[in-house]
């Protein structure tokens, strides 16, 4: 069936206007800008500072322009528009200065606009804004534009080491035939169906959120799993971006559910779910309700416990009712469990968690802006050794769909951690533009472990002897690229593998070569690993 299906990745270039694009169109004056985006991360009390070209391509005629800030608001598609400065709660625009205030390009020339933003002191999260470039009128002889137009160049900055608040929401999940939506109609017609999760960030700085769609029959059979996609996937603090996924009418008649799963660079995804079903004529919308999702958080994220075969221990959670209606919640413990890849692995693919984990009470309801104490209680066996790890999870079930949030549970019972890991490199392919390597690394010990990960490929040059002096020249490496990882934000559980790749966009000449990954996980030493390996003729990989 997964032939049938038609995925329209939904991708917005940073516009500001329906009139901004990297160069103006023919019919205004023939402008180049760049860069186009600025990300920057800066620590309270300093400055960061750059350049903003701009060309003017037009062979006869000078141009005259206007510099200032605007702050920018995020429309539902991840198109970001030019507002008034000093509007968004987090404008920059009183942080910058910039030279000069007017530009005069003559014709075939470039000119600079040097910006530089000075954050206080005490300041946190993310701020965004956007140099703007504007006609104007020419006193020096030039001609003067016969209408409006901007161009901007935008910033993203991000200030370090205060205290960033990544927090997200699904607000709305919609299933709608692609009849119902013109953009999306003009290119695929009316035969197909687009499902489309609408997610705001509510915390203090810009979220980087991916999703994923999962179609499920009511039995809970999973019938396929799609990318859902929006913007550049760049969510600005206090907006609302829709993530979306666009299919083939392909479905047979029937009742389902849709799982919209956005990772976003919490701990954990914000999840909802809707029910809907086909039939021969049309979709049932019911998962069109009019009705908000719920909206509520727990604390903390993430629980580690240490305790005695036998002993009890137990721990306070808080959850949060964000929206503004009271909600019911259920809660259930299952086995923590994630792929290869770090994700959580669906309910259907994890097994039972152990009774002596429990959770009081496990249904309640919240009132809007209230908080419910949830107290977690556990009491292992004499006989248990090790580490356990449970998925606590929260539902709240409402008209307009079920909102998920959890927290991740690990205890681990005894006296002796051991902390023991080991890296393979699982596989080297090489393209005609790139290189993929494959490794992974694999917990050994008995312990949750969070990973991070270094990659360098370098050169060898073997030893040799000088003809003309005898020299005996050692053997060299020289660094050709180095990649790392950070932390990862899920652990690798006892006896699992976590998986990574990366992609060297080169293609290496006839040599010998030496790849070298390194994990520090947190035991006595890291665990490491070199491969060496020869490109021969024809650019063929011996290892």
């Amino acid at each position: 069936m997964s032939k049938n299906v038609l995925i329209l990745v939904l991708l917005c270039l940073i516009l500001a206007s329906a009139n901004l694009t990297q160069k103006v169109s023919a019919s205004s004056p023939k402008l180049g800008i760049d860069p186009l985006l600025v990300e920057r991360a800066v620590t309270p009390g300093n400055s960061t500072s750059y350049i903003v070209n701009v060309q003017n391509e037009d062979r006869f005629q000078s141009i005259t322009l206007g510099v200032a800030v605007a702050d920018l608001y995020e429309n539902i598609n991840g198109v970001y528009n030019l507002i008034p400065a000093g509007t968004s709660n987090y404008s920059l625009a009183e942080w910058v200065t910039f030279d000069p205030e007017i530009l005069v390009i003559p014709p075939a020339s470039s000119r600079q606009v040097r910006v530089t933003v000075t954050v206080p002191r005490g300041m946190f999260g993310g701020r965004y804004g956007a140099i703007v470039l504007s006609s104007v009128d020419d006193q020096s002889g030039g001609a003067s534009a016969p209408f409006g137009f901007r161009m901007a160049s935008f910033l993203e900055l991000e200030i370090v080491g205060g205290a960033v608040r990544r927090e997200a929401y699904i607000s709305d999940f919609t299933i709608q035939p692609s009849s119902a939506l013109p953009s999306i109609k003009q290119r695929i017609g009316d035969h197909g169906i687009v499902y489309s999760a609408e997610v705001s960030n509510t915390g203090n700085i810009h979220i980087i959120a991916r999703g994923s769609l999962m179609i499920q029959t009511a039995e809970g059979r999973t019938v396929a799993r799609y990318p859902m996609g929006g913007g550049r996937g760049i969510i600005l603090p206090e907006n609302t971006v829709a993530l979306r996924s666009v299919t083939g009418q392909n479905l047979p008649p029937g009742e389902y559910v849709a799982r919209a799963i956005i990772e976003y660079g919490g701990r954990r995804p914000a999840v909802t779910e809707v029910d809907f079903s086909i039939s021969e004529q049309d979709i049932d919308m019911r998962a069109q309700s009019t009705a908000p999702l719920s909206r509520f958080v727990v604390e903390p994220e993430q629980v580690d416990i240490a305790v005695r075969p036998g002993a009890f221990s137990s721990t306070i959670l808080e959850l949060t009712n964000r929206g503004s209606e009271a909600i019911e919640v259920d809660s259930r413990i299952l086995p923590l469990e994630f792929s290869i890849y770090g994700e959580f692995l669906p309910e259907q693919e994890r097994g039972s968690a152990p009774d002596w984990i429990t959770v009081t009470p496990s249904t309640f309801t919240i009132a809007p802006g209230r908080t419910q104490r949830i107290r977690l209680s556990l009491r292992p066996p004499r006989e248990a050794d090790g580490g356990y790890y449970g998925d606590l999870l929260f539902v709240s079930q409402g008209d307009g769909g079920t909102t998920e949030i959890g927290s991740n549970i690990l205890v681990f019972v005894g006296n002796e951690i051991s902390k023991l890991g080991r890296v393979d490199i699982i596989d080297i392919q090489q393209h005609p533009d790139y290189i993929n390597f494959d490794a992974s690394f694999t917990n050994e010990g008995n312990f949750h472990v969070n990973v991070a990960v270094d990659f360098v490929l370098r050169q060898v040059f073997a030893r040799y002897e000088e003809e003309e002096t005898g020299r005996i020249v050692p053997r060299r490496t020289e660094p050709l690229t180095s990649i790392t990882l950070p932390t990862s934000a899920n652990p690798v559980l006892p006896n699992t593998s976590r998986a990574f790749s990366f992609q060297i966009p080169t293609t290496l000449a006839v040599g010998t070569y030496e790849l070298a990954i390194r994990v520090d996980y947190g035991g006595n030493e890291p665990a490491v690993i070199e491969l060496p390996f020869s490109i021969e003729g024809g650019d063929d990989l011996d290892e």
